[in-house]
């Protein structure tokens, strides 16, 4: 018996290893472009892919796949992918880890690969481009690791110098692009060409990409802060008595280089604005950006109300809030003393929400739906570790919670139902929608409108009972306290009189 067992998993191996071959051949990728977008803190990455189907006939839900070195994958905060640069959010994407084993191109990889399969419902025999569009949060190293404040900040950026893909390659292309003016000190391979603002590189093969060799490098200045979140934590409570309450508290850290020689207030002020030139040393020089933090901005909705914004040592409290174009709501997050490069940080942002704006009430179904902003209102800035409780009316049931279904952030997880008491949730607990991310970043166009849709139902006979008992409580506990204090009162003139 153990060996026919052992028999019939060689045979499943065996069409395993057949099927993924099989399935690589049935596409060729007759043109791969990639496109490195160097110019903030955070990494964009942009591929055009020409995609020729080798078959007979058009290949229905196709998945094609797009693979990351764990250590590319663990910084990637945002993916998507379309028909278009301008409609690049078309495609279902679905991230896991990659066999290695069953694959004659990488099983020799020392690091681990995960795979990012994208669906394309119908891939014709007509030559197909898709485009790919991801951001690597975290990208860079400083080197040097410490510098004067008037010094160029100089930062190393790695990547694989071919096209991680299980497919062939007819043509690659590479293109890695800096902001006017920058200084590029040394890059990798040699052969790559430079041209104003780009390197361009033509690999003439796709062999030995294990090798540390092959690997892409460029050393080159960019003069910008490196903030990145350590932790952020959300909590947002849903009240039927008019109002969401979302309060989001950051931890993080800038990784820009470290300050060489004394803290001197007065040069770092000299960056924040050309009132203070008359103070500048004339032989001192300034780079036009700098690798110190200034402020932090962050967006909300429009309709947002009750802002708060603090830390524990008052750092924040040059910040300040407005309104943009009746769109957005503008916090602009700006500490006291600016943070330099390896400070760490914190700081607590709360506001509310009208309860019309965000949860909606289906009659026929008799069920309510909180369409709600998935991820942090930082704008421009990567998190890691992004953890979200979401705390629903006392008494909610039937909770489904839906999730963009394009899964545009691979490390997005739901975890399990949880509960929570209120101080005045005295019937029965909030059920509490946990979710989790270990990577994060949002583009700014999309920060408002990467949303999440909570369905649930609450008996009318429970709300009606829990808002009685609760303005009873309001209306009788001052009462009875009144009362007692003048029991008191009286206690004591007759103790006087006695």
């Amino acid at each position: 018996m153990k060996i026919l067992l052992l028999y019939i998993a060689y045979i499943i191996w065996i069409y395993s290893v057949f099927a993924y071959e099989d399935n690589y051949e049935k596409v060729t990728q007759t043109n791969v472009i990639r496109n490195f977008y160097l110019t903030k803190r955070v990494a964009r990455v942009f591929l055009e892919i020409s995609l020729k189907n080798n078959n007979s006939s058009n290949i229905r839900d196709f998945e094609y796949e797009i693979l990351f070195p764990t250590l590319v994958y663990s910084k990637i905060g945002y993916i998507s992918s379309g028909i278009s640069p301008l409609n690049l959010n078309i495609y279902t994407i679905n991230c896991e880890e990659f066999n290695k084993t069953n694959n004659k191109y990488f099983s020799n990889l020392s690091e681990d690969i995960y795979v990012c399969n994208i669906n394309i419902p119908e891939l014709t025999k007509n030559l197909t481009t898709i485009y790919i569009e991801y951001y690597i949060g975290d990208p860079y190293t400083t080197l040097p690791d410490s510098i004067y404040i008037h010094e160029n900040q100089l930062v190393e950026f790695k990547d694989f110098q071919y096209f991680l893909t299980p497919y062939k390659v007819e043509n690659e292309k590479t293109i890695i692009h800096f902001l006017l003016g920058t200084q590029i000190e040394r890059f990798l391979p040699t052969s790559m060409k430079r041209q104003d603002t780009k390197l361009t590189y033509i690999p003439k093969n796709n062999t030995d990409i294990q090798t540390p060799e092959s690997m892409l490098y460029v050393h080159f200045n960019l003069n910008n802060h490196l903030i990145i979140y350590k932790s952020v934590n959300r909590t947002i409570e849903v009240s039927h008595w008019g109002n969401i309450y979302i309060k989001e508290e950051y931890t993080g850290k800038n990784k820009a280089a470290t300050h060489k020689g004394e803290f001197n207030r007065k040069e770092i002020m000299l960056l924040a604005g050309q009132g203070f030139a008359r103070m500048r040393s004339p032989d001192s020089i300034l780079p036009q950006n700098t690798h110190i933090c200034f402020q932090m901005d962050h967006i909300l909705p429009y309709r947002a109300i009750g802002l708060e914004y603090y830390d524990q040592i008052g750092n924040i409290s040059y910040s300040h809030a407005s309104k943009v174009n009746s769109r957005y709501t503008l916090i602009q997050a700006e500490p006291r003393s600016p943070i330099m490069g390896g400070w760490n940080f914190d700081y607590v942002i709360e506001y509310n929400l009208p309860l019309e704006n965000v949860v909606f009430y289906d009659d026929e179904k008799k069920t309510y739906m909180l369409n709600i902003t998935l991820t942090p209102s930082a704008k421009g800035i990567y998190a890691e570790n992004v953890t979200t409780h979401i705390r629903l009316p006392p008494g909610s049931s039937e909770i489904q919670f839906v999730l963009p279904k394009n899964r545009n952030i691979p490390s997005l997880r739901k975890q399990d139902l949880s509960y929570y008491y209120g101080w005045l949730d005295i019937f029965k607990p909030r059920p509490v929608i946990v979710y989790s991310a270990h990577s994060m970043y949002i583009p700014e166009q999309h920060i408002l409108n990467f949303k999440g849709q909570i369905y649930y139902q609450i008996k009318s006979e429970f709300l009606s009972k829990y808002k009685l008992f609760v303005i009873s409580g309001i209306i009788f506990i001052p009462l009875l306290l009144f009362v007692l204090i003048r029991r008191l009162g009286n206690s004591n003139r007759k103790d006087k009189y006695v």
